[in-house]
């Protein structure tokens, strides 16, 4: 069986939970995702995933979202995860799981990618800075985690 680039099936979800992992583990965070592959099933409304698979094994997978961008006025992908095996990588696969989702989500409207790379990944800066994507220093990323969230939002109901 030669490499296929697909989507994910449901049966397939316990091995991207793994690779989300291992992203985690080579990035060297010490908080592991809380992503397990109920989850990632229960998401699908929600994400879209393709895999890249050879002789039955997972090798590798990109995990994206649709955005909208006020600013450009228009749809795009946001890229929340892309893993490629060790074993794997110097094979394209990478280029090529990113060109699908790419392919994926240009076919439901959008027409950029938006993405985030952990500081601690610079081989990843360097994949996507080969690729063309450019850096935006005018972007921060900011987060209100979930207890914070619910925080917030019972803030709200007694005013």
């Amino acid at each position: 069986m030669r490499l296929v680039i697909r989507e994910m099936r449901d049966e397939d979800a316990s091995g991207v939970a793994a690779m989300v992992r291992g992203l985690a583990e080579h990035v060297g965070v010490t908080e592991m995702p809380k992503l397990d592959s109920q989850r990632l099933v229960a998401a699908r409304d929600l994400i879209d995933v393709v895999v890249a698979e050879e002789h039955g094994e997972l090798l590798g997978a990109c995990l994206g979202l649709m955005t909208y961008s006020t600013w450009r006025g228009a749809r795009g992908l946001y890229v929340v995860d892309l893993f490629v095996a060790a074993k794997a990588r110097g094979r394209k696969l990478g280029e090529r799981l990113l060109q699908e989702s790419a392919r994926r989500a240009a076919s439901r409207g959008a027409c950029f990618i938006k993405l985030e790379v952990d500081i601690d990944n610079p081989g990843a800066e360097r994949f996507y800075a080969r690729l063309g994507f450019s850096k935006k220093s005018q972007d921060r990323l900011h987060i209100l985690e979930q207890d914070g969230l619910k925080d917030f939002i019972s803030m709200g109901e007694n005013t």
